[in-house]
């Protein structure tokens, strides 16, 4: 998930937020400062009871952010590089890089969150009276935050892959039958069926409360789609292991000159019935232009403006060599949600790697019988998704 607003890096590790999580702020400093803290502290002034809320959900989501630094920084620790770190309307994510590669790191990954969270709830609930003596709003937010860190910690304790309690169980079901393949499918399919009952709840809810049954069924969604996505993630990286660029690349890519009139590319572009060209001068990649680039030109300037108006320049690129492990480019691909990435030597193009290259490749593991069942069952899946559309 990218961030909509990046709030900057730590170690390394862009921090930021999502715009669903300006959503979830007003709701929650909505329900605080009307609902909550009338209820517990009556008497306040309506100002108080606002000013109380929208601090103590900024500090939610600090202590939110404070949970996946744990993860993340003991990530690090174990070798796992960290992408970003994300506050959306379900919490935050830490993204990695890459899977830990022994059950150990995963479970001391996992488990690294959930023990920031308890220690803040903890400190914040012995903090609560001594700071009430001094200020009853103060005191309000202690408190608050103590209860929420220990119910979110009790929340993520859930054995619902991919939430907390799902990854120890992971880890667990990894350490005891040496397959991360097939403890991530059971861990997988609990989350999915975990997701299936809050929806399910959620319906049934409806009808009394219609909004926490919303957020329930919402919820439960969310559980089973990123069970189901984590998995096929792990299935695809592992599929891919071992296999390096070089032998997926197309090492004879269509180019176009970076001089090439718009009117000149969008024949190109008919002409070879693809949607990007990387942009070549003097046998070197200066850049890559893209359908998407086009569009952003008006029609009348197409026979005056240049490629070299439109496209992307060399560095601002992701590029590879051919010797690479095919499974870190896709990572890069999924990251930054690019469909084609060159293959040079220094500045010289020697080919380029695409999205269909590598579902030309899972077909052809299909008719070959060499596909594990998971990945079967997978790409069946994905030309069906792609016939519909």
């Amino acid at each position: 998930m990218e961030a909509s607003i990046r709030l900057g890096r730590l170690r390394g590790i862009e921090i930021g937020v999502h715009y669903s999580w300006l959503l979830v702020f007003a709701l929650l400093t909505y329900s605080l400062a009307v609902g909550v803290f009338p209820s517990w502290y009556p008497g306040w002034s309506s100002g108080t009871y606002w000013a109380v809320g929208a601090l103590a959900s900024v500090l939610l989501f600090a202590s939110v952010l404070a949970h996946e630094l744990g993860h993340s920084l003991v990530a690090q620790s174990r070798g796992v590089p960290v992408i970003r770190i994300v506050l959306f309307i379900f919490g935050g994510v830490a993204q990695l890089a890459d899977e830990a590669r022994r059950a150990r790191d995963e479970f001391l990954i996992a488990v690294a969150g959930p023990l920031v969270s308890v220690a803040i709830g903890i400190v914040s609930l012995g903090l609560w009276p001594i700071v009430e003596d001094i200020s009853q709003p103060l005191g309000a937010i202690f408190e608050y935050l103590g209860w929420a860190n220990l119910i979110l910690v009790a929340f993520n304790s859930i054995p619902a892959y991919p939430l907390d309690g799902g990854r120890v169980l992971r880890a667990l079901l990894w350490g005891t039958l040496g397959n991360v393949l097939r403890a991530t499918r059971i861990a997988a399919g609990i989350g999915v069926a975990i997701g299936f009952l809050f929806m399910a709840g959620g319906l049934f809810l409806v009808f009394r409360s219609p909004l926490s049954g919303i957020w329930l069924i919402a919820l439960g969604w969310f559980l089973q789609n990123a069970a189901q996505q984590s998995y096929q993630q792990l299935v695809i990286r592992r599929l891919f292991e071992g296999v390096h660029v070089g032998q997926l690349m197309d090492p004879d890519p269509p180019t176009i000159r970076p001089d090439a009139t718009i009117d000149e590319l969008v024949d190109a572009l008919l002409a070879y019935n693809v949607r990007s060209f990387p942009v070549v001068e003097d046998g070197r990649l200066v850049g890559i232009v893209t359908l998407t680039d086009v569009r952003h030109a008006p029609r009348e300037q197409w026979p005056i403006r240049r490629v070299r108006d439109l496209m992307t320049p060399r560095e601002r690129l992701i590029t590879a060599k051919p010797e690479d492990d095919l499974e870190r480019i896709l990572r890069l691909m999924a990251t930054h949600e690019i469909h084609q990435i060159p293959i040079v030597d220094d500045s010289r193009l020697l080919g380029l790697l695409t999205r269909n290259a590598l579902l030309r490749f899972l077909q052809l593991r299909q008719e070959l019988g060499r596909l594990p069942d998971e990945v079967a069952v997978l790409y069946a899946q994905r030309q069906r998704e792609r016939r519909a559309s």
